[in-house]
Order: structure tokens, then C-alpha cells, then sequence
């Protein structure tokens, strides 16, 4: 009985890491403790200057979440960049982030100043609204897959042959 239980929580998770708003999820939440450890490692370098500490902090979280996405996320996306595209992406992926960073912040700002929500209840409705919209924005804008230039189609016509 108990392997049965745990052959079908084995499918369940194997179901549920096929989604890809799932594993956009994992990514996201690994960035959390990341997110936090830079903040104090450049509040101890900066001496505790709070504003240019959560800048590298933030962009310290942003490059490793990217990177995860990148292979575990979209991982059949691959192949098919080279190191041109790794940046491209990188910057779109910067330019969402602070998007979302800033609609977050807005969304939470909102909540508290027009509805009187108290702001250990707007900060995650805020981070909630930030996740479904970079998630979206992400899927069409960063990961969108690449189209084929005419030498990859060209050479995948040699490759068949």
C-alpha cells in the first residue's frame, strides 16, 4: 500500500514539474533566500548602505533566476541560442524583472494607501501580481523560442539527408 502511495506521488510530481509555470515557480522561490544572502553579503561590504545593496542584490537574484530559467525552465530552448542570444535574453530578462520589481511595488503601494491594507498583506499580493505578469511577459518576451535563421534551416536540411 505505502509503494502504491508513493508511485502515485511519484507520477503526481513528475505531472506537476511539466508544467512550466511550475518549475518558473521553483526558479522564482530559489531566488527569495539568493535575493536575501546577496542583500546582507553588499550590506556588510557597503557598510550598510541599504539602497545600492539592494540594487546588486537584486541584480545578483535576476542573473541567477535567468540562468536557472534558462536551463531548467525553457532547457528544449538550448540549443538553439548562441552566446548572442544568452545576452539578448539576459538584458529582456533584466528589463522584466524591473518591470515586475516596480509593478510589485506599486501594486503593494496601491493596496495600502487607497484600501488601507496593511503592508505585510499588500507586500505578497503585490509579489503574487509581480509573478503572473513576468511570468507572462517573460514567456512571450525573453523565452519566446528563437525563430531559425535561413544557415540553421539550411543545415538541418544538410543534417537530414
Amino acid at each position: 500500500m505505502a509503494e502504491e502511495c508513493f508511485l502515485d506521488m511519484n507520477a503526481f510530481l513528475k505531472r506537476l514539474f511539466k508544467m512550466r509555470i511550475i518549475r518558473y515557480g521553483l526558479v522564482g522561490g530559489i531566488g527569495i533566500p539568493v535575493n536575501d544572502l546577496a542583500l546582507l553579503f553588499f550590506m556588510f561590504l557597503l557598510h550598510g548602505f541599504y539602497p545600492l545593496a539592494s540594487a546588486f542584490a537584486f541584480e545578483v537574484s535576476t542573473t541567477i533566476n535567468f540562468v536557472l530559467n534558462q536551463l531548467f525552465t525553457y532547457s528544449e530552448q538550448r540549443q538553439h541560442l548562441s552566446g548572442r542570444g544568452w545576452i539578448r535574453r539576459a538584458g529582456k530578462a533584466q528589463l522584466t524583472s524591473l518591470s515586475a520589481l516596480l509593478l510589485s511595488y506599486l501594486a503593494a503601494l496601491a493596496l495600502v494607501k487607497f484600501f488601507h491594507v496593511n503592508v505585510y498583506v499588500a507586500n505578497p499580493i503585490g509579489i503574487v501580481v509581480a509573478f503572473v505578469y513576468n511570468y507572462f511577459i517573460s514567456k512571450r518576451l525573453v523565452f519566446r523560442p528563437p525563430t531559425p535563421t535561413v544557415e540553421t534551416q539550411e543545415a538541418e536540411v544538410r543534417l537530414s539527408r
